[in-house]
């Protein structure tokens, strides 16, 4: 779990910058797989990462 949500963390720089549909789309499912895990701190943050970085 740390690692996948690291790799994320690491791929969404890269994913903004590319702007392609693809990346975003792919960002977004991971993000929705992890609802199950929704309880976890180092989801939470993940998810609080992705809606500011939206949000720039």
């Amino acid at each position: 779990m740390e690692q996948a949500l690291a790799s994320a963390r690491a791929a969404i720089p890269m994913a903004k910058a590319l702007t392609f549909a693809r990346s975003v789309e792919g960002l977004r499912q991971f993000a929705g797989q992890l609802e199950p895990y929704g309880d976890r701190v180092m989801v939470r943050e993940l998810h609080s990462h992705l809606n500011h970085e939206r949000a720039a």
